[in-house]
């Protein structure tokens, strides 16, 4: 591959990864980075960077049309399928990306839909570095992003594990509104609970993203330091209500 790859996968705690990626971006002089929008286990994307590299470094000759005509055939088998996409992804191709596109929009074997987003975004990267002779960034991680805005999932709870009052949750819900849609952040989605919520975020790189969620539960705590100023932030999944509520159990 011609970008250079970067891989956040983070789970728990409260630093400010955005800060950090940031940071990275900077350092290195990067200004062109590409995020896989698809919400893709990031278990899969290891698995499909170590196949491109294998296939990289064994750099057996293909022919373009020949993988093409295996990828949308119905009786290629799915390893096949996965060659065929992971080599066409591998060439700065026109042709060779609007193939993987057309296929990833509809896949014959819906097994490979994960497999065929990091095939396009991968073709995309190599495409954008070949026609801007400049270095690309891949930034990956289990909830993707949109844009050039990178998913959260985050969970926050009461103090004591008490339910929420009806007016808590109506505090709840007013200030972190405010605070997220003041600071440009995208609320996805908003679920309460009993006695926790969650928050799917898209935050851009230039957000203190730690400031701003404090801020929240500050204003929250205001009227009554019923919340907890401990709380789960993490881009690699997101959690169900077993796993929350294991989670809170442990804490």
């Amino acid at each position: 591959m011609n970008g250079k790859n970067l891989i956040f996968a983070y789970m728990g705690g409260q630093e400010d990864l955005l800060s950090k990626l940031r940071e990275t971006l900077e350092q290195q002089g990067i200004d062109s980075f590409h995020i896989l929008e698809d919400l893709v286990p990031v278990e899969v994307q290891m698995e499909y960077f170590r196949y491109f590299e294998r296939l990289r470094r064994e750099n057996e000759p293909f022919m373009r049309d020949e993988e093409v005509a295996l990828l949308f055939s119905p009786d290629a088998t799915i390893e096949r399928k996965k060659r065929s996409l992971t080599l066409l992804a591998s060439i700065p191709d026109v042709s060779a990306y609007r193939s993987i596109e057309t296929y990833h929009s509809s896949p014959l074997e819906p097994e490979l839909a994960h497999w065929s987003s990091m095939a396009l975004v991968s073709s995309r990267i190599i495409l954008s570095s070949y026609l801007s002779g400049q270095q690309q960034v891949y930034i990956s991680s289990g909830l993707g992003g949109h844009g050039k805005k990178l998913r959260f999932f985050t969970v926050f709870t009461t103090t004591e594990r008490q339910p929420f009052t009806d007016l808590q949750r109506e505090i709840v819900t007013r200030e972190f509104t405010f605070q997220l849609e003041q600071a440009d952040v995208v609320i996805e989605k908003f679920v309460t609970k009993e006695n926790y919520f969650t928050i799917q975020l898209l935050f851009t790189f230039d957000k203190d993203a730690k400031s701003i969620l404090d801020a929240a539960v500050h204003e929250c705590n205001q009227y009554g330091n019923f919340l907890d100023t401990k709380y789960l932030f993490t881009n690699v999944k997101v959690l169900n209500d077993r796993e929350i509520e294991s989670l809170l159990a442990k804490r």
